[in-house]
């Protein structure tokens, strides 16, 4: 039987390392689209042929397969329309595993600084702006995260247990006590959102969210519910911008890619309080897609129904609804 294991992340997050790791492990052969740039074209960070190096690429890892090799995909594979792409039509495998790599921004930008061939922030945060968590009914056997070997203190874990068992929280107890745990929300904290849709600052939303999930939500995934409502919006903190795709200025503010840098966040904040893998893809889930139910049609909400469990969605519409409520 052969299989494929792709890896999902950004640069610089320790992907190719661990492929080589993997390797020994699974008995597989690494292809990487860094590694055929080099052939092919001389030169790691040439991005002007990527169609043919990608289709090369493919090629290869088909071959293989089809000879009864395991192959390891090493490539950042931060698009969920390409990956579906790649299961359905381009790849063919016994069985597809999904690995993500999870980690912060900066760690990925140290990481990026220390090598000889640079990425660079501008290349890095487009993709930290646009990267997709694998979800399982996107074609996958199983999806595997990777979690930095920091760990906060079980103390912390207590700490924001307890504050997400207070029934009546108000909004600077909430978001200041969760700042002391998790220091991303101080990006967040009275941040005026400087938008049309918006009259409260960036954490008074939040937490209105927080409250009507608190007060309103009867389901058996309460403190899932409760979670993705206090980091839905996070990344909103690293997103805002006055300035169009022209490069020109506006009026409003825009925060384009937040949900998938607001479920990056949560799921290395989870990762580091020791919450297990399937309560964290749960709720990362409900904050990557939350944007989605905003006047979608009928064909995305085919696609988001394929992409969610029927509780993830009916859990991810009461989000939509209490995020409509907290303007």
């Amino acid at each position: 039987m052969s299989n494929l294991h792709v890896l999902i992340g950004l640069p610089a997050v320790g992907k190719s390392t661990k492929a080589k790791e993997m390797a020994k492990q699974l008995n597989a052969v690494v292809l990487s689209s860094d590694g055929l740039r080099e052939e092919l074209l001389g030169d790691i960070n040439d991005q002007s042929q990527n169609e043919m190096i990608f289709k090369e690429l493919h090629s290869r890892i088909n071959k293989l397969l089809n000879e009864g090799q395991d192959v390891i995909y090493d490539a950042t594979n931060l698009n969920r329309k390409r990956r579906i792409h790649l299961i359905k039509n381009e790849i063919k495998a016994d069985e597809y595993y999904a690995y993500y790599f999870n980690s912060l921004f900066g760690e990925c930008l140290y990481n990026d600084n220390q090598r000889e061939r640079k990425v660079g922030f501008d290349v890095l945060n487009r993709m930290y702006t646009s990267a997709q968590i694998p979800t399982i009914n996107e074609g996958w056997n199983s999806v595997k995260f990777i979690h930095p070997e920091l760990k906060l203190d079980k103390y912390y874990r207590e700490r924001f247990e307890y504050l997400l068992s207070d029934e009546s929280p108000n909004h600077e107890d909430l978001i200041e006590e969760t700042m002391k745990i998790i220091d991303s929300f101080e990006d967040v904290y009275d941040v005026p959102h400087d938008s049309k849709y918006h009259s409260f600052s960036i954490s008074r939303h939040i937490f209105y969210v927080y409250e009507f999930v608190m007060k309103n939500y009867k389901g058996s995934r309460k403190k899932e519910m409760l979670i993705a409502s206090l980091f839905h919006d996070l990344g909103k903190g690293w997103c805002k911008s006055f300035i169009n795709y022209k490069g020109e200025e506006k009026r409003y503010a825009s925060y384009i890619g937040h949900e998938f840098v607001s479920a990056q966040l949560t799921c290395y904040w989870l990762a580091n309080l020791g919450y297990e893998d399937d309560f964290i893809k749960y709720v990362v889930d409900l904050v990557q897609f939350h944007m989605m139910p905003m006047d979608m049609s009928v064909k995305q909400e085919r696609k988001l129904r394929e992409l969610l469990s029927i509780e993830q969605y009916e859990d991810l519409m009461f989000l939509h609804s209490a995020d409509l409520n907290a303007k």
